[in-house]
């Protein structure tokens, strides 16, 4: 990513890309198979969900920036309340569960991923508009 994006650019990027992706080509035209354009959308959807986390987090500040993304969905039970990092959780989930390639099922489907969407860009606002808990809690006798 470049370095003069912002974390909300990015963000509104990759949304913009997931639309792309759901919208062109719904006849069959180009290289892209529907079932192929449902899991790249799925993927940009999980990366929008990741990037909204990261900037809650304010993740370089807090010393979170090298941990994985399931150790930052835990963290963000302490910066944006149980229920709003429960709802992340469990989208990120789906998400990366659709993003995976099994040769003995299908991809996520076209409606379903347009309900992920939905629901990344209301969640997405809420991690926005989040306030911090607090300082993240120090480990004493470090």
């Amino acid at each position: 990513m470049p370095a003069t994006h912002t974390g909300a650019d990015t963000v509104t990027a990759l949304l913009t890309t997931a639309d792309d992706l759901l919208t062109e080509g719904l006849d069959g035209d180009g290289p892209l198979t529907p079932a192929g354009r449902a899991r790249g959308a799925a993927y940009a959807l999980r990366i929008a969900l990741e990037a909204a986390v990261d900037a809650t987090l304010t993740a370089e500040a807090a010393g979170l920036g090298t941990i994985s993304m399931r150790a930052k969905l835990l963290c963000l039970r302490h910066y944006a309340g149980p229920a709003l990092a429960h709802r992340v959780n469990a989208l990120w989930n789906r998400l990366s569960e659709g993003c995976k390639y099994h040769h003995d099922e299908i991809g996520p489907r076209h409606a379903q991923v347009h309900a992920w969407r939905a629901t990344v860009g209301t969640l997405v606002a809420e991690l926005a508009a989040a306030k911090v808990v607090g300082a993240f809690p120090q480990q004493a006798g470090a």
